[in-house]
């Protein structure tokens, strides 16, 4: 007999099984099919972080398939006790594996050069004249389900604990990364007890949320923060990605540059151009062809250009003689200029032009985030305590009420290498 299922070995989740004689699972294997969700194995999940972690090579694809499976993990422990959920199950794992559809060419790396929001092209996708509409459109046991599928991504659906089992601050989307990039990595920073927080999971129908269960659930989430805290400082924020990122964003502000002054001086196609300049009007047929590969062809094509500066910056990027970085210990903005002009006047002495071999990155992440006067509130993790009291997590644990007061946000100063000496040695580089 013919088999119906179809296995993904996962590294990180092992063994993915969707079986076809199921029609939710039925839906998620022709939806993985369509060309729009094949294009994530193109796309880097941790974008420019294999400049730095070597092991960092793992897509969108793998990830948006462990998402899903995580969503069904978490709907397995609360149907247990809670089966009004079940009614939801085809829309929750459609839209954990739909969530990360509209990345671009590096993830969230072009998302801040560019200045975009993913989550509007997922949406657009899923809305959009594509084959992943079509599929959606023909599943009859959820009516309407891709505008559905959008309401949840934009947490405009209700019950709005659906919603927050995809995206909140504790969500499918982020125990998949955490674990994910921490095995791709190879560092041990984003381990956490999933299956800990999945039996922990319950739903409060009265205020519609999603409720963390006991002493043992709020310990697991706990550490499951503590790992996104790690992952940032080690992983996502660690200075030679910023300083790729840096670089990156030269090559396009250069790129663009050239273009406009001379249209012979560098390589550049249609849908690149329409990327870089005219973003905020390209269709959703042109923004799917974009993707590492064409990102990295273009870089591969501009190692060769007329514009000595851009041939310069790309070729450093190709063949990783990337940027340096440093830490900056005020956020003060006068000394951020300050030591950027210092930077800038070392790489004219250099012959190197300020505008881009010289630069400042910032990061900014908090791991939990909790304002009881804010509209998002919903969206904060909630405890059922051993005596009947539902609080959040910050008002119970004192680790957490920590990390919600921190200062998170940093700058760095980003530059060329051959100014690494000069820059360290200079009495007005305090840092």
């Amino acid at each position: 007999m013919k088999s119906h299922k179809r296995t993904y070995l996962d590294p990180v989740h092992q063994d993915i099984v969707l079986d076809g004689n199921i029609p939710e699972q039925q839906l998620i294997i022709d939806l993985i099919d369509t060309k729009e969700f094949q294009r994530l194995r193109r796309i880097q999940q941790l974008g420019v972080t294999s400049y730095t972690f070597q092991g960092a090579e793992g897509s969108r694809f793998t990830h948006s398939i462990g998402a899903m499976y995580v969503a069904s993990k978490f709907l397995n422990s609360l149907t247990a006790n809670q089966n009004a959920i079940n009614k939801y199950k085809p829309l929750i794992l459609v839209s954990a594996l739909l969530h990360d559809l509209g990345h671009g060419p590096f993830s969230h790396v072009t998302e801040k050069i560019i200045n975009y929001h993913h989550e509007d092209w997922s949406c657009r996708i899923i809305a959009g004249d594509t084959e992943v509409r079509k599929v959606l459109d023909n599943y009859k046991a959820f009516p309407d389900l891709a505008r559905n599928v959008v309401q949840v991504l934009q947490k405009k659906y209700t019950p709005k604990y659906v919603s927050q089992l995809i995206s909140s601050q504790l969500d499918c989307d982020r125990c998949d990364y955490l674990l994910r990039d921490s095995y791709m990595t190879g560092t041990a920073y984003g381990q956490f007890a999933l299956h800990r927080i999945a039996s922990a999971m319950a739903i409060d129908e009265k205020e519609d949320r999603i409720l963390i269960v006991g002493q043992k659930g709020q310990t697991a989430v706990e550490d499951y923060l503590f790992a996104r805290y790690a992952m940032y400082v080690q992983v996502y924020s660690h200075k030679k990605n910023l300083a790729a990122r840096g670089h990156l964003a030269s090559i396009v502000k250069r790129a663009k540059f050239a273009w406009q002054a001379n249209q012979s001086s560098c390589f550049m196609d249609e849908t690149m151009q329409t990327w870089l300049f005219n973003s905020k009007n390209i269709t959703v047929e042109e923004y799917l062809l974009l993707d590492d590969v064409l990102l990295i062809y273009h870089i591969k094509r501009w190692c060769q250009a007329k514009d000595n500066i851009l041939a310069d910056l790309s070729n450093r990027f190709l063949n990783r003689h990337l940027f340096k970085a440093k830490r900056i210990h005020s956020n003060e903005a006068n000394m951020i200029e300050k030591l950027k002009q210092s930077a800038s006047q070392l790489a004219a002495k250099k012959g190197l032009d300020p505008d881009y071999y010289v630069a400042i990155e910032s990061t900014d992440f908090r791991p939990y985030e909790y304002d009881p006067g804010s509209a998002q509130q919903q969206a904060s993790i909630m405890i059922l305590t051993e005596d009947g009291k539902v609080q959040d997590l910050s008002a119970i644990s004192p680790p957490i009420n920590a990390m919600v007061k921190g200062n998170y946000q940093s700058f760095w100063l980003i530059y060329a290498a051959e100014l690494s000496e000069e820059v360290n040695r200079q009495p007005s580089m305090v840092f």
